[in-house]
């Protein structure tokens, strides 16, 4: 049993493999486990120079943590102020904004992040749906419901900020599942909130005593970092770091992986395969082994970002005493989303933790992280932050953010169908989405593929 990529979803995978009687081989061609979370060191915080927090309320989450000896050393995030750039500067997030579109319509309209004509189109939504058997693009189906307007002004800032993602290649299953019915029937997404904000009050009162769950901190780190969770999950499995897989082929009936690593080309031979790395390199690896598999994982797309800590002076602007803020693409082609680390994580020193890079915006693979870092102080200072570093970090992550096109799901359905009893099974951010909490989740999918095969003989 082998598992390529040490990234969140082949530890865990492995992880419940192990706990399954199985002795699973993580074959790893980084330095160290972890994947995207990468925590380091400025000065004498550790920041994150990826996923920034673990979601305790996704499903399995809590219930990892807690099997791994980490509840009781956890660090949640104080609340603060989330902003927006806006066509009246930046302003304070309207209540009930989300990804895809507000769920309170109230706070959005005396926002007035939204002109008079864009309210108006967007509240002849219930008169402009139409049913979507099939997915579609955010942009499509936002500009289609409500106007182009709702789109800039809430729906690409979040998006855009959270997945780097451009509105109008996105698929709107992949960024909003719970909108599948809705969206397939044609239904009125206003008429559907607006009734349910009417009955949810009384809802609420009934199901107080059954929503525990809400009680319980939403995120979580460790004060050695997010790392901390990556490790703890390798401390029981046998890892390979610096071992890099190059290509699989069936020999008989196993499956044999040829490696590089620090002694050399070898090769590991096992009855089955998880590959756990960014889509494109799944690809590569299944170029001989599946070939239909490797050409569906090719139309996976994805987008390079980057993360930017810096230590400053005081500054004088609404991120000095809110938390986050997010900066949609009509706004800044480069820079995504602002966090205060000082006010989030009670640091001693002004830190902000800066996103760049979004799909279509400004190139950053080939600029160098002296200019970048140039270029992102610049950016800001139009938008009305001044910065001035007295140090600062930066990583770059490469192809590492994927950006499903409308369709993806049903196509890493096909993959899965490709792949079915052959072995070899394929998870991680580029087919399953991004996120520590999804990531997770993939990979205990995964291994019950596995494990469940052997329960059912």
């Amino acid at each position: 049993m082998a598992v390529i990529g040490a990234g969140m979803t082949g530890l865990t995978a492995a992880h419940h493999l192990q706990s399954h009687g199985y002795r699973p081989v993580v074959l790893e061609s980084g330095q160290g486990v972890g994947g995207q979370v990468r925590s380091r060191r400025l000065g004498s915080n550790v920041v994150e120079m990826g996923a920034e927090a673990v979601p305790l309320r996704a499903p399995g989450v809590a219930a990892l943590v807690e099997e791994l000896g980490l509840a009781d050393s956890m660090r949640h995030p104080a609340p603060g102020r989330t902003l927006l750039s806006s066509r009246r500067g930046v302003v304070e997030m309207p209540a009930g904004v989300t990804p895809v579109g507000p769920t309170k319509f109230l706070p959005t309209i005396t926002s007035r992040i939204l002109s008079p004509a864009g309210l108006l189109r967007a509240g002849l939504e219930p008169f402009n749906t139409r049913p979507h058997p099939d997915d579609v693009s955010v942009g499509q189906f936002i500009t289609e419901s409500f106007g182009d307007e709702v789109g800039r002004a809430i729906v690409d800032p979040l998006l855009g900020g959270i997945h780097a993602a451009d509105l109008n290649t996105f698929s709107l299953a992949v960024a909003a599942p719970a909108l599948a019915q809705t969206v397939k029937k044609g239904d009125s997404i206003i008429a559907g909130t607006l009734k349910r904000n009417a009955t949810g009050w009384w809802s609420r009162i009934r199901h107080r005593s059954q929503r525990s769950n809400l009680h319980t901190p939403a995120m979580a780190t460790w004060r050695h970092g997010l790392v901390r969770l990556p490790e703890a999950l390798a401390e029981t499995l046998t890892v390979h770091t610096n071992t890099r897989a190059t290509g699989i082929r069936q020999v008989g009936h196993e499956w044999v992986i040829d490696v590089t690593g620090p002694h050399g080309i070898g090769s590991v031979a096992v009855d089955e395969v998880i590959i756990a790395t960014p889509a494109k390199v799944a690809a590569a690896l299944l170029a001989i082994a599946s070939p239909p598999a490797s050409d569906l994982l090719l139309r996976c797309e994805s987008t390079t970002v980057a993360t930017l800590v810096m230590r400053t002076d005081p500054v004088d602007h609404p991120i000095a005493t809110s938390q986050t803020w997010f900066i949609g693409s009509a706004w800044s082609p480069l820079v995504r989303q602002v966090t205060n680390l000082s006010t989030k994580w009670h640091l001693s020193e002004p830190t902000f933790r800066i996103t760049m890079g979004r799909q279509g915006g400004t190139p950053i693979d080939n600029v160098s992280d002296d200019d970048l870092v140039t270029m992102t102080v610049a950016e800001l200072k139009r938008l009305g932050l001044t910065l001035t570093p007295r140090d600062y970090v930066v990583e770059r992550h490469r192809g590492a953010m994927p950006q499903p096109a409308p369709g993806h799901r049903e196509r890493m359905t096909q993959l899965a169908t490709i792949l079915d009893g052959t072995g070899l099974h394929v998870g991680g951010a580029g087919i399953d989405g991004a996120g520590v909490g999804t990531a997770i989740v993939a990979g205990r999918r995964l291994a019950r593929r596995i494990t469940s095969k052997e329960d059912n003989s």
